[in-house]
């Protein structure tokens, strides 16, 4: 009885968040100085139906779960179990997350991770070994050599530092996986058919997002519940499901995880026909309200200057007047004195 109850009601936050995206505005990637999308559709549609190689995931792990399902349900997959037991109020702890790191390492800075993509025989220059491999030479294989080497530029223009200046990534789905004024940047890049951002503190990668589309032939499915799934097979153990709550800091459903070093969490964002697959430093993670001293300014707030002022109430500098004049007699209807007598 009560696993019905957990799963209606999961299913039943799932409903009522895919009716509100029917009327929800799509938000679009901000255009960046000199940086353009490096992949076009065609490359977008090959990577995904190539399975990519993502912390998303790719291939068929996990693809019989697809089709919905109760994603609170232990998956049937081979292999060991989570590590240890499951903490109330935690992620689901697992044995290692390794795994879905794309070989990448906490703590590289944007440089590290720039001539991880960039580099002769780095990331982005093995996506177009199989199109050179079978262009002809000449034109062909010129113009896709050139289309390498806009995408490698593109990648390194895309860095940008959240100093004090907004930007226009505060009006799509990633606000709130940063601050401003605490020295954090991002850095983005879309190749296999998702679109990845990578999070620095102090020039430290911390934290990579993917925003993976949901689609029916997509890699994840196409629905949450499609993705929760896949995930839950992939890492073999089912994810703690958390409601969305933001004065926890939790603004869609989430499903996650947890190894020795990170956290994995899988986003609802139903409403942008994507899911966000969330790699995160523990380490980072848990310190982060000493990394982020400077807090938002909230714009409702009153300015600290009327504050003063204001401190100890209200007060009218002619009241003081004004209750004198209402204590004093009244000469309105006075009779005159009468002349003095002879």
């Amino acid at each position: 009885m009560k696993r019905a109850v957990l799963v209606g009601s999961f299913g039943l936050v799932l409903a009522t968040m895919g009716a509100a995206a029917v009327v929800a505005c799509h938000p679009t990637e901000p255009k960046q100085a000199s940086s353009v999308d490096p992949v076009g559709d065609d490359s977008a549609s090959s990577g995904s139906s190539s399975g990519g190689g993502s912390s998303a995931g790719g291939g068929s792990s996990g693809g019989s779960n697809k089709g919905g399902g109760d994603p609170l349900a232990q998956p049937n997959v081979g292999g060991g179990g989570p590590a240890g037991k499951a903490v109330k109020g935690e992620a689901t702890p697992v044995s290692s997350l390794a795994a879905m790191m794309d070989g990448l390492r906490w703590g590289m800075s944007h440089a590290d991770v720039t001539k991880t993509f960039t580099e002769n025989g780095g990331l982005i220059w093995k996506d177009y070994d199989d199109k050179l491999a079978k262009a002809r030479v000449g034109p062909e294989m010129s113009a896709i050599e050139n289309e390498r080497e806009q995408a490698k530029q593109a990648f390194a223009r895309s860095f940008i530092e959240f100093k004090d200046t907004p930007t226009g990534y505060d009006a799509t789905g990633i606000k709130g996986e940063y601050t401003y004024k605490n020295r954090e940047a991002l850095m983005w890049v879309t190749r296999q058919g998702k679109k990845r951002y990578f999070f620095f503190i102090n020039d430290r990668l911390w934290k990579f997002y993917d925003e993976v589309p949901l689609a029916e032939s997509g890699v994840l499915g196409k629905t949450y519940l499609d993705a929760v799934n896949t995930m839950n097979g992939k890492v073999g153990a089912q994810g703690r499901v958390q409601g969305a709550d933001p004065a926890k800091g939790v603004n869609a459903t989430t499903v996650d995880w947890k190894d020795g070093s990170s956290h994995l969490r899988v986003v609802d964002r139903s409403g942008d026909r994507v899911v966000a697959v969330v790699m995160e430093e523990n380490g980072t993670l848990g310190n982060l309200q000493a990394l982020r001293p400077n807090k938002a300014e909230d714009p409702t707030a009153i300015d600290p200057t009327i504050a003063a002022v204001t401190k100890g109430g209200l007060s009218d500098p002619n009241a003081g007047k004004a209750a004198g004049s209402a204590s004093a007699p009244s000469k309105k209807g006075t009779p005159p004195k009468s002349p003095p007598k002879k």
